[in-house]
């Protein structure tokens, strides 16, 4: 039996780190999954002034807490150690591996997440394996190999460094029956918390949703290709056949029946799928079922051009309470540049749509992006305008250009990509007064008084 410790950089929910979690103990192994801070501390700064801390917004990390996790990890002694996160925190999980190595070099550091997925070649640069794509068979068969002492450098999803350098494998198909799956980790008998140089034995942040809301996934992959989004980049990685999956409406009303029994306090449900609202047959089956015998309100995405009346008016019936719709511009031109090509009257016919059905709506809007000018702005604001009174605005949040996204190569050909920022492996566009007085304006329109 191998023991694999999952350390989820500032993410508690770590749906990915969960399910992974849940096929190794299926299979006999221990698993660990340290939440190392947690969502709601983003942008902190404890680590600021630090010397053996680290600070580089939006992840600060006191050394009180990078001690606990060495400490932690030399009590529990495991086979692997993998750590799961976002691009914003490639800097910091370079730190603590560098840190992880130093204490521990004979316990081998896997790397997954969105970032190591699309940039596997920076990754094992400094992990022994990156996990590129989806990870439940991957992860499995890798710690097997290790607790068999076998090869594991034929691995596929798997980079395995070597001591010739490192071997990329191909990306094994994408799982298409994801019903095979268990459900998700939320045994808490295997978690703890890490903060403020604690850890604190199964137990949620004080913040987290966690403590009321269950978040979930009914499919995998994205019906869209955004090219600011990393949806784009798995497509490029498992090609389009099939790249968008669903659960079985029954396999989602048995996980949700267990969570219900397991977690008497639960009041919430949250969707997360990229994009909730797709496939009508699946819908009107969902909504007749959760209805039944879920009867909680719940939340989930949706996307303008998926916003059938039908299909809206039965999941409202069903419990559905709130979205997110990404709008991103209210520019035709700069929805061409996202690869969201779709009118502009689309997007306030859905929110309208929405608002009449008594779904509240969230509209998600992209700022700061240098390749818009003053005309494109003000369509967007002027779009916003049409839109129903009773909206709420989600904090505008700038363009950020990630390593490697289609959106990327775009302004580098176009000469506007500086310097990647430290540690994050993105470009944010120049600060520029313009971009916040859009914003300003933007934000302003859901007050219905104006």
């Amino acid at each position: 039996m191998a023991h694999v410790v999952f350390v989820s950089l500032f993410d508690e929910w770590c749906l990915g780190v969960r399910s992974m979690s849940t096929i190794l103990r299926d299979k006999g192994h221990k698993t660990s999954v340290i939440y190392f801070r947690d969502l709601h501390s983003f942008n902190d700064t404890q680590g600021q002034g630090d010397p053996n801390g680290f600070h580089n917004p939006p992840g600060s990390v006191h050394s009180r807490d990078i001690e606990a996790l060495i400490g932690h990890l030399r009590d529990l002694q495991p086979t692997l150690v993998g750590f799961s996160f976002m691009s914003n925190f490639h800097g910091l999980a370079i730190f603590l591996t560098q840190r992880l190595k130093k204490e521990f070099p004979s316990i081998p550091v896997i790397w997954g997440g969105s970032d190591p997925t699309v940039n596997p070649d920076q990754g094992i640069q400094h992990a022994d394996y990156v996990c590129q794509g989806e990870g439940e068979e991957a992860i499995l068969e890798l710690t097997e190999a290790l607790a068999a002492g076998t090869s594991t450098d034929s691995i596929q999803n798997i980079w395995a460094k070597t001591p010739d350098g490192h071997k990329p494998n191909p990306p094994r198909s994408s799982e298409k029956d994801l019903d095979q799956y268990p459900y998700t980790d939320f045994d808490q008998t295997n978690k703890w918390y890490l903060h403020d140089g604690v850890l604190e034995f199964g137990v949620y942040p004080p913040k987290s949703h966690l403590h009321r809301n269950y978040p979930t996934l009914t499919s995998r992959g994205c019906p869209y290709n955004c090219s600011f989004c990393c949806n784009s980049n798995y497509r490029e990685l498992y090609g389009p056949a099939k790249y968008v999956r669903r659960h079985s409406v029954e396999y989602v009303m048995k996980e949700l029946e267990h969570r219900k029994e397991t977690f008497p306090g639960l009041g919430f449900i949250e969707f997360w799928d990229d994009v909730f609202t797709f496939k009508s047959d699946w819908l009107h089956e969902f909504a007749r079922e959760y209805k039944r015998r879920i009867n909680l309100p719940f939340f989930a995405y949706t996307h303008p051009q998926m916003c059938k009346d039908e299909d809206l008016r039965v999941l409202r019936e069903a419990g559905w309470e709130q979205t997110i719709m990404g709008v991103q511009s209210g520019s035709e031109e700069i929805l061409q540049m996202y690869d969201r090509n779709m009118a502009r009257q689309r997007m306030i016919d859905s929110a309208h749509l929405l608002n009449n059905i008594g779904v509240d709506l969230i509209v998600d809007l992209i700022g700061n992006n240098p390749m818009e000018d003053e005309q494109t702005m003000r369509e967007t604001f002027e779009m916003l305008l049409e839109f129903p009174e009773d909206f709420v605005m989600h904090e505008v949040n700038p363009l950020a250009m990630y390593r490697n996204f289609p959106i990327t190569r775009v302004a580098e050909s176009r000469g506007l990509l500086g310097p990647m920022l430290e540690g994050r492996n993105a470009w944010l566009a120049e600060d520029k007064p313009e971009y916040h007085f859009w914003t300003a304006m933007w934000t302003l329109t859901q007050f219905n008084a104006l």
